[in-house]
């Protein structure tokens, strides 16, 4: 999966998603397969499981995400640099967090 595709793109398709006259679209497709007695309601509660699905994809993609990250940082000249202070970073809050047990 190439994740430079994600981003910008797909969120600007999910606000489109959510604007009123798309909504109005869906209301009435679902309305033409389901009858007039298919409401706003029953639209927002299939919009809350689409979006719910499309979260748990996004979490069972984050694995992969990330290594695709951590590759792309990698191939930076940065990286060396970055490590280093991620390691301090991280020593700092292991020092406090001992010096909080105590």
């Amino acid at each position: 999966m190439d994740w430079c595709l994600y981003g910008d793109d797909k969120r600007k398709e999910m606000d489109r998603d959510l604007k009123p006259e798309y909504l109005l679209d869906d209301l009435r497709r679902y309305q033409d397969v389901f009858g007039e007695e298919f409401g706003v309601k029953e639209l927002l509660m299939l919009e809350d499981i689409r979006v719910k699905a499309m979260i748990a994809g996004a979490l069972a993609d984050m694995p992969e995400f990330l290594i695709d990250q951590i590759g792309k940082a990698s191939n930076s000249s940065n990286f060396p640099s970055m490590t280093r202070a991620m390691e301090r970073i991280a020593d700092v809050v292991e020092e406090k967090w001992e010096e909080e047990r105590e």
